[in-house]
């Protein structure tokens, strides 16, 4: 009797076994293919042999013509200024401890790409420079690198960069006045004057490249971009106008920045010209204007400062000016046009 009732649960034991055996068969461990449940050995033995491990994925730099096609919405230019820590010694990359970037990035040590080695012969660490920055949605690199002095500026430089500068008195300037002209150099280095663009319609901004604010100098480059390729696409569209941007800010910005500042807003230096002047004509072209800056208060390298844009028609009266950043692109180029075609601004358009 007592051996029956072993034999029992004897069996029952191994019932329970089998039954748990059966069960962990039909369980996928994890990381096992799914095939595994279904498949035959000998489909599990192809599957395996055919099957390869994926590879991480390496990062690739965008080819040298989607960087040069990134489109102009797609492209931040920000200018900087930092002291250099490190530079690898292949000039791929520096590690620079920047100012903060407004709108952007917090002061930070952080490496940056190198787009142009040749800038970086005579830098080294410790070095403060000023830099621009470009960022489209594939990669970022700095290039327009200069070296900034520490020394203290000349007496014959101070009035350039102190508070203080030294001024003529001028007589604000109307719609209807006429341009007086000023002697100034452009972005290749050669003399330019406002007698020289009688002619032609004329629209004039002022700007200084290292202006970090989007919505003031940048943006004026951007939107003067934007009527350059506008006023070039127009079926049968004049072809006497002409962009004018000034710097404010001619201690910096020589002719050889300029140039490669304005590079980066594909300009082209047969329709705009980037120019800036000595201290004492800029200040008082832009007086005249109703266009304030002045040194800020926190630091050297910026300027406080307001906007103007001047439309000027082809013999050489002032037609438009825009006060602040509100002016649109077809707006500007719709006056162009009719400036160039001997419109006046102030006469109704019966077309």
């Amino acid at each position: 009797m007592i051996h029956h009732r072993y034999s029992k649960v004897l069996l029952t034991v191994l019932l329970l076994h089998q039954i748990v055996f059966w069960i962990g068969c039909g369980q996928v461990e994890e990381g096992e293919p799914a095939f595994a449940q279904s498949e035959s050995p000998e489909a599990l033995s192809a599957a395996t042999e055919t099957s390869e491990e994926p590879g991480p994925i390496e990062p690739k730099e965008p080819e040298v013509d989607q960087v040069v096609s990134a489109t102009v919405s797609e492209l931040k230019l920000f200018t900087v200024s930092g002291v250099v820590k490190s530079i690898e010694p292949d000039l791929s990359r520096a590690r620079i401890h920047h100012e903060e970037i407004p709108d952007y990035m917090k002061e930070m040590t952080m490496p940056f790409n190198i787009g142009n080695t040749n800038e970086w012969a005579s830098i080294q660490a410790d070095d403060t420079i000023s830099f621009l920055l470009h960022v489209t949605d594939g990669r970022s690199w700095i290039d327009g690198v200069e070296k900034l002095s520490a020394e203290v500026p000349s007496l014959d430089e101070l009035s350039k960069t102190a508070p203080w500068r030294r001024v003529r008195e001028v007589e604000p300037l109307m719609i209807g006045d006429m341009l007086p002209d000023y002697p100034m150099t452009n972005q290749l280095s050669k003399p330019i004057s406002f007698e020289q663009y009688r002619g032609k319609a004329l629209a004039i901004t002022f700007i200084y490249t290292r202006c970090p604010l989007p919505d003031f100098c940048p943006k004026m480059n951007k939107q003067f971009l934007d009527a350059q390729q506008k006023l070039k696409a127009l079926q049968d569209g004049p072809d006497n106008w002409q962009l004018l941007s000034i710097s404010f800010d001619p201690v910096n910005d020589t002719p050889e920045r300029l140039k490669f500042y304005a590079s980066a807003y594909q300009y082209d230096p047969e329709k705009w010209s980037f120019a800036t002047g000595a201290m004492i004509e800029i200040d008082a072209l832009t007086e005249q204007f109703g266009l304030m800056f002045y040194r800020s208060e926190n630091t050297v390298m910026d300027w406080d400062h307001n906007l103007r844009t001047v439309l000027v028609d082809p013999k050489g009266k002032i037609q438009e000016i825009f006060i602040g950043n509100t002016w649109n692109t077809d707006e500007l180029v719709e006056k162009m046009v009719k400036l160039a075609r001997g419109q006046d601004l102030a006469q109704p358009d019966y077309e």
